[in-house]
């Protein structure tokens, strides 16, 4: 919990590059998912593999969000 209060707590001009490299490290999974394990399990093409998606872009909505949402509140505290 404490990283994540460190986290927000940064400054604007680390924050944002922080959130943004983050969408980077949330990309590199999806491609090391798709092209490693569901390679690996055969499931590349098939159905078996919406439920990932679907976590997927949920998380990346939530990230997206906690971003825009943090950025507008320390914008607005200026």
């Amino acid at each position: 919990m404490k990283i994540i209060q460190n986290f927000i707590n940064q400054k604007i001009y680390v924050f944002i590059p922080l959130w943004v490299f983050g969408f980077f490290v949330l990309f590199s999974f999806d491609l090391f998912i798709e092209g490693v394990v569901f390679e690996w399990l055969n499931w590349n093409g098939t159905t078996k593999n919406d439920w990932f998606f679907i976590l997927w872009w949920g998380f990346n909505f939530l990230w997206f969000c906690f971003g825009i949402i943090n950025i507008y509140f320390k914008l607005k505290k200026k």
